[in-house]
């Protein structure tokens, strides 16, 4: 099992959105990109749970959403992936070989740094950068890159992958350029593809045109993949309505200061996610974890 991190930032839980697909055996778990969080990537998930036909689960990160007042660094980053990834693999007790990793721009970090530490079933790598560095030169050129700390080198990384791995690059990204994509491609020593649409962007639907993602992922992966009776199941201790819990929290430690207006979405399906630390389960204090 994944290494557990004791970090109280976390002890609330972590918002996440958890999409089951009837009889799917795997699970994709989701890293979203840089300008968007869980509610903006609600509709690309949920299409992807239905293309797909399998359960997805989608995790915030440190400094968006719900997240919002929490610092932004790599190390946080990383930590709300390894906690959402053994939520999968022991409260859903769902195998490594059947997780599939999907990250998009910042979300490649994470993902990348998983995949490379253990052997999961996949990983789908989407307007990925070599590393932030890299990104940076490819922006505002050499200089400044030089005095940038390093952060997620991927291409460090990736030749310490072994699972099945998808580059999907767009032609078009004046962001991070696909050149990024190639090179991790090169270094991955994995079983591989590359895909370049000439007409994709950055921040483009994946799912406008079949060839950008579904067609290449279905073929590459073999989706929908292996089905079974009994599907992974959410523990119903996950299913306290995590939006209260967390309002309430927020009240009680700022009840000497003028009101909150951050509140979370009243979407029903924007709940606080049950991906506790060791410390919040100790205390039994696990949030509740959103359905669909």
């Amino acid at each position: 099992s994944p290494d557990r991190v004791d970090d109280e930032r976390y002890a609330e839980g972590i918002p996440c959105m958890w999409l089951p697909a009837p009889r799917a055996a795997g699970v994709i778990l989701f890293c979203h990109g840089n300008a968007e969080d869980l509610g903006m990537c609600f509709p690309f998930v949920r299409h992807m749970r239905d293309q797909f036909k399998m359960n997805v689960l989608a995790v915030e990160y440190p400094g968006y959403g719900l997240l919002h007042g929490v610092a932004v660094c790599e190390a946080a980053l990383k930590e709300v992936a390894l906690t959402a990834f053994r939520f999968i693999l022991d409260e859903l007790k769902v195998a490594y070989e059947q997780i599939i990793l999907f990250g998009r721009s910042v979300g490649s970090g994470p993902t990348v740094y998983l995949a490379s530490r253990f052997p999961v079933g996949g990983l789908i790598l989407v307007a990925a950068f070599a590393s932030v560095r890299e990104a940076a030169r490819s922006l505002v050129g050499g200089l400044i890159a030089h005095i940038l700390e390093e952060r997620f080198p991927n291409i460090a990384l990736i030749g310490n992958v072994s699972c099945p791995t998808l580059f999907i690059h767009g032609e078009k990204d004046s962001l991070v350029p696909p050149s990024h994509s190639v090179a991790l491609f090169k270094n991955c020593r994995a079983r591989k593809l590359l895909i370049t649409p000439p007409g994709m962007e950055h921040n483009t639907n994946l799912f406008t045109d079949a060839q950008f993602l579904a067609v290449p992922a279905i073929n590459f992966f073999g989706l929908p993949g292996y089905q079974q009776e009994s599907p992974p199941q959410m523990p119903s201790r996950f299913f306290e309505d995590g939006r209260q819990a967390f309002l309430f929290r927020k009240a009680s430690r700022r009840k000497k200061q003028q009101k909150d207006t951050d509140e979370p979405s009243s979407n029903p399906w924007f709940f606080l996610c049950g991906c506790p630390t060791t410390r919040a389960r100790a205390r039994g204090e696990g949030p509740g974890m959103e359905t669909q």
